[in-house]
């Protein structure tokens, strides 16, 4: 899926994919289940291809550093605007870096979003990155896309990163993409060479997703897997 795709609809305000609520599987293991709140100071979690999530203002308000890469300005904009949280903006090689201002809040943690492309992130903006949350990145891409990511991943992470990944699984004879159809098989294919990948758990949702449903699809399994670095 090109950029201008995302752009586009981005600047048409088709972004049906945006989610208001954090997501559940996020304040479930990164939460309850997550490390201690005194812990969590020392952890920078990657959004891959964040949008305006609020999982990203969840986290940081949750203690952990936040860094982020999105491609659309008005996204990045309006996360920070809508969130109500003052930022600034510089450069950074070829892409544009958004900010917060943690200082001024005491109860949030450091933000930073990149705008520009995800395949042209360097390692060096890694050092320090100990996870990754990624709910709409992988399935966002199409099937010719995604090794190509998840080598993206493997040359961006260092060894021990963990990822917490949740796909989507469903019959594409129903409904084209995105978000796209991502089996358990593919997965283990795409990252079995560099990352250990557990199952964590899976669930179809479809009663939960009238959209989905109104696009034709009669099940949805949402999948969420652990996937760390080797």
């Amino acid at each position: 899926m090109e950029i201008d795709f995302w752009l586009e609809r981005w600047d048409n305000g088709q972004t049906g994919f945006h989610q208001q609520a954090v997501n559940p599987y996020l304040a479930y293991f990164y939460g309850e289940k997550g490390p201690a709140p005194e812990q969590r100071k020392a952890l920078k979690v990657f959004v891959p291809l964040c949008g305006k999530s609020k999982d990203m203002l969840w986290l940081a308000q949750g203690g952990y550093q936040v860094f982020g890469v999105e491609c659309s300005e008005r996204a990045v904009k309006d996360f920070f605007e809508e969130n109500a949280l003052n930022y600034r903006h510089a450069a950074r090689d070829e892409h544009a870096l958004y900010l917060n201002d943690a200082g001024e809040n005491k109860n949030l943690s450091s933000i930073e979003v990149y705008q520009g492309d995800f395949f042209s992130l360097k390692t060096d903006l890694f050092e320090d990155v100990s996870d990754v949350f990624d709910r709409a990145s992988l399935i966002a891409l199409p099937v010719d896309m995604r090794q190509q990511y998840a080598d993206k991943m493997a040359y961006l992470l260092h060894r021990g990163t963990r990822i917490l990944l949740v796909t989507l699984t469903y019959d594409q004879s129903q409904m084209g993409g995105p978000p796209f159809s991502v089996t358990e098989e593919e997965v283990n294919g795409l990252y079995a060479e560099n990352f250990s990948v557990t199952k964590l758990c899976f669930k179809d949702i479809i009663d939960d997703e009238q959209r989905m449903k109104d696009r034709g699809l009669s099940s949805l399994v949402e999948t969420v897997y652990k996937i760390v670095r080797l």
